[in-house]
Formats: structure tokens, sequence, C-alpha cells
């Protein structure tokens, strides 16, 4: 009867860790680990300077790993639950910092800014600050509803980097801006008092 692929897994895993041990070295080449090795990990743990010294053949990350793999490291955060998630999707767009750390305490904000960058979920974007030019300002927050860049804005109203670098606080264009506001779709009106 034809072993299963799980039996004949084990059987080769099981021969590759006879061979690591009769030859002392990993499948890579690297020396396999002696107990006097791990004695000054143990020893002098959070003190990684005074290991890499007595530990010569072993690189930085060789010894992180160690020390990790060892459990004598600091403990990784709790997985995240679904609750926590859910959660993390109703608060964090809107809300402040203050209120985001609340709604997850025992995690850091970079924490929570990670998982949430990892899950898609991203803070509103903070409000346009006045230019002090009625028009562009219609213009820019039209951009912002259509979720358009300033480079798009650019290519559209055919003004090279004129919304990109902010030329209009050097001085305004009116003429890019009104045809920003006629690719945006608007109609432009002259008003008197």
């Amino acid at each position: 009867m034809p072993k299963s692929w799980l039996v004949r897994g084990a059987e080769s895993a099981d021969r590759a860790r006879r061979r690591m041990q009769l030859l002392g070295v990993t499948p890579n080449g690297h020396p396999l680990w002696e107990p006097w090795e791990v004695e000054p990990v143990i020893g002098r743990y959070p003190d990684y300077r005074s290991i890499f010294p007595v530990l010569d053949r072993r690189t930085h990350p060789a010894v992180y790993n160690k020390a990790g793999r060892l459990g004598i490291t600091k403990p990784r955060g709790q997985p995240w639950s679904e609750n926590e998630i859910l959660r993390l999707r109703k608060v964090y767009p809107k809300g402040t910092r203050a209120e985001i750390e609340a709604a997850f305490p025992g995690r850091s904000y970079n924490a929570i800014a990670k998982m949430a960058n990892a899950r898609g979920i991203h803070r509103a974007p903070r409000p346009l600050k006045p230019t002090g030019h009625r028009l562009l300002d219609q213009v820019l927050e039209r951009a912002r509803k259509m979720n358009l860049s300033r480079s798009d804005l650019d290519s559209m109203a055919r003004s090279k980097r004129y919304f990109q670098s902010s030329a209009w606080k050097r001085r305004a264009d009116v003429a890019i801006h009104c045809r920003a506001a006629v690719v945006l779709g608007g109609t432009i009106r002259a008003a008197f008092p």
C-alpha cells in the first residue's frame, strides 16, 4: 500500500535531522548550536553587546533568533480578534488618537495603526485649509470629492505642477482655476453685490 504524502514528509524530515546531527551543520552549511553557545545567550540575555563577542561564529540575526526560540525574549502581542477588527473599522477612520487608544487597551497606537494599514483601513482626510481664493477652494474640494489627486488635477487642467507645488501661493492664475473648474464639471458665474 502506498504511503501518504504526510508519512513520506515525516520520514524525509527525520532523515534530514539525522543527517544534520551526523554532519554537525544545517542544510545551508551553518554549524549547529552547541551547549556552550547557548549558555551565554541565556545568561547575558538582555545585553546583546556582551553576547556577540563571545559567539564570534554566529551572526547577530542568528543570536536574536536563538534567544527568541529559547523563549527568553519579550513575548509578542496577542493576535487580533474579529471583534477588535470590527471595532477598528468603526473607530479608526474618524476617532481621535485618545479615543482609538481607549478602544484598544493594552495596544500601542503604532500597533493599532499598523493593523489598520494591513487591513486597508485609513484615517479620514483632514479638512482642506482655505486658501483665500474662493474659486480655488471650490476646485480643490470638488477634486477631493471625486477622489482625484493634485497631480491628476494638474494633468486634467494642463497646468504642469501648479496644484502640486501650491504655485497659487506665489501668484494665483485664474485661467488655470477656470480650466480646472470646467474639467471637473463645474460652471463659472459672475455675481455682483
